[in-house]
């Protein structure tokens, strides 16, 4: 293995530790939540795992509205970065143009990065990323929302289908860890330090009403969405729930012919922390 590069993936996949960004216009500042409007930078942590020095890797940067599944051809390039890494070292490398967060889907949004050499380590020729399986890439699509003083909450997200064939997908939920989350505490920002998940899903629904009344939902073991998307294209959906006791993370897992092919997470917080626990 001459040279081997990777941006680790997370648990799940799509919550790497490796991919942070820095709002504001320091890119040496505190890691955080990024802002709608303002600017922001990104870094990535590259790993050398191979024998043989990686001179002048290149390191690409990319953003993409919430989604569970997206390629090279529907993320948004931010800015390509250079590092030299010898064998076993570790890098963080810095992208940098600044990146300016859209306001799309509520401002939430996912960043991803990937690490290559274009002689000695290139990036399969297919522009799926398939994060899970390749160490060159990986995704951070993490997101934090406030719940109302109810404990309600709205996320929007989007199903992609990157095939180039109609497909048949299904989202569902899954309740996230603590184990899950630690990784990520340290990037997060000043809003989630010391966080604990204190809280559980105590209700939740999807629909395609981005105004879904607070009433909307049932037990989460219930919620599943089934879509159909054609190829290359995307539908919009809100997951509406209603958490207690605290914080709480929630994974919305995609899958495809029982397979899952992507997510993204959401941390909701209670209206006033201060007052939990």
């Amino acid at each position: 293995m001459p040279i081997e590069l990777e941006i680790r993936d997370g648990d799940p996949w799509w919550m790497s530790p490796d991919i942070w960004v820095v709002p504001g216009g320091d890119p040496e500042g505190p890691a955080g939540v990024p802002i709608v409007g303002g600017p922001a930078f990104l870094w990535a942590r590259v790993r050398n795992n191979g024998t043989t020095t990686a001179t002048n890797a290149t390191v690409r940067f990319y953003w993409a509205d919430p989604s569970t599944g997206f390629d090279r051809n529907t993320a948004n390039l931010i800015g390509t970065s250079f590092a030299t890494l010898d064998p076993g070292q570790v890098a963080d490398t810095l992208c940098l143009q600044p990146w300016v967060p859209e306001f799309v889907n509520d401002g939430h949004e996912c960043v991803l990065a990937e690490a290559f050499h274009p002689s000695g380590d290139p990036l399969p020729a297919a522009p799926e990323f398939n994060v899970p399986t390749d160490r060159h890439v990986a995704q951070r699509n993490l997101s934090v929302a406030m719940a109302l003083t109810s404990g309600f909450f709205r996320f929007n997200f989007n199903v992609f289908n990157t095939a180039r064939h109609d497909g048949a997908f299904e989202v569902g939920l899954k309740l996230g860890t603590e184990r899950e989350l630690k990784p990520m505490l340290a990037t997060m920002g000043p809003a989630v330090k010391g966080v604990k998940l204190s809280g559980k899903l105590a209700r939740a629904a999807f629909t395609d009403d981005p105004c879904a009344p607070e009433k909307t939902g049932d037990d989460p073991k219930k919620a599943c969405l089934k879509t159909k998307v054609a190829a290359g294209r995307k539908t919009r959906h809100t997951l509406v729930g209603t958490v207690e006791g605290g914080p709480a993370l929630i994974h919305i897992v995609q899958s495809r012919d029982d397979r899952i092919v992507g997510g993204t997470s959401v941390l909701v917080l209670p209206h006033d922390r201060k007052k939990e626990g």
